[in-house]
């Protein structure tokens, strides 16, 4: 009995003693002047306690914050090289936008530069410029530069040639045009312009309705066989304001003094348009009467000079008819008479101005 006792006492101690250290590692743990071991986490878990950090507890949850930073930093890593590369080809569009912009302004500077010369007359850079006629040119260049200078004009591209300092300095010793031009008094008509030619270059001979009296056929004459020119240009234009009058004066005997003695000679191409044209227009006649006038102004100067005649007849000048468009400033070039080879056989066999042959061939040509 006594040993049982004892026994008991024993076990009584030992709870004690299980319990004094149980309490202990409470306080302990409470003060945090111990760390619970691994082992420990279910029963901490069982009382609803949160256990503080381990050393051991933190590499169990830091794998998750890395792998999930690492995927972060990836995502700012792939959105960075994104923006940097969306900034890289932003700034190479901003770079092929600017060489655009560069090349498209270039024209543009280019275009200026260009009407700036235009609104001063001058050719363009690219234009070859036109060269200084001569006096030796033959009738076929001198129409050739003729009818080039007169696109130009046309066009608005003229170049005004031969007007400068030195050209004026050679033609005051001597003046050397290409070619002889009979045309209309009429201020419209700016002729070294019409064919943008310059300082004596055109041996110009003018008087209304471009008719060829006495001292317009002598004009010419001085002009061919001094100035050596080899073409002759003998040009109307459209709304001539002498044939007009002709016209008129033709329906209602309206002319007189020294008017009517200076359109007497255009009499005939207004009864030859009439007679060709019997219903036309006066307005229309008009236009018809000034081609026939300068048919009628080819064959005055043939009839009344031997010396253009003689010319004309060994091929040493060339006469061509043309009219002028006061509106658009082109020139038409009619060619030679129609019947010149047939008027200088008869002219030069008789020697004479026969009626009969000036009817027939301006009347033939004036279909």
């Amino acid at each position: 009995m006594l040993k049982n006792q004892l026994f008991k006492h024993r076990m009584l101690l030992a709870i004690i003693a299980g319990s004094a250290c149980a309490l202990s590692a409470y306080a302990s743990d409470d003060h945090g002047h111990a760390a619970p071991k691994d082992d420990h986490a279910p029963a901490a878990e069982k009382h609803n306690a949160v256990p503080a950090p381990t050393e051991t507890a933190k590499p169990k949850r830091r794998p998750a914050k890395l792998k999930t930073a690492a995927k972060d930093d990836s995502k700012a890593d792939a959105k960075t090289a994104g923006d940097a590369h969306g900034e890289a080809a932003s700034e190479k569009n901003n770079e092929k936008t600017n060489d655009k912009t560069t090349k498209t302004d270039a024209p543009s500077e280019a275009k200026i530069d260009t009407s700036a010369s235009d609104n001063l007359d001058e050719p363009a850079a690219t234009t070859t410029p036109v060269a200084h006629a001569s006096g030796k040119l033959t009738a076929d260049d001198a129409l050739k530069m003729l009818t080039e200078g007169n696109q130009r004009w046309a066009s608005n591209t003229s170049q005004n040639p031969s007007c400068d300092n030195e050209q004026r300095s050679e033609q005051a010793a001597g003046q050397t045009p290409f070619v002889t031009i009979l045309t209309c008094a009429d201020s419209r008509i700016p002729v070294e312009r019409v064919f943008d030619r310059g300082v004596g270059e055109v041996f110009t001979i003018r008087v209304a309705g471009n008719v060829a009296g006495d001292s317009e056929t002598g004009t010419i004459e001085y002009g061919l066989g001094h100035l050596h020119t080899k073409l002759l240009v003998v040009m109307g234009h459209t709304k001539c304001g002498a044939v007009k009058a002709c016209v008129d004066g033709a329906q209602n005997g309206a002319l007189h003094g020294k008017v009517r003695d200076l359109v007497a000679s255009i009499e005939p191409s207004v009864e030859r348009a009439k007679r060709n044209n019997p219903n036309a227009e006066p307005a229309d006649l008009v236009n018809l009467a000034v081609k026939e006038n300068v048919w009628q102004g080819v064959y005055n100067l043939m009839t009344s000079s031997t010396e253009i005649r003689d010319l004309i007849s060994k091929g040493e000048v060339k006469v061509v008819g043309a009219i002028y468009d006061i509106q658009s400033g082109k020139v038409e070039f009619l060619g030679e008479h129609p019947w010149q080879k047939e008027l200088l056989t008869a002219l030069n066999t008789n020697r004479a101005t026969p009626e009969p042959a000036t009817a027939e061939a301006t009347e033939k040509h004036g279909n």
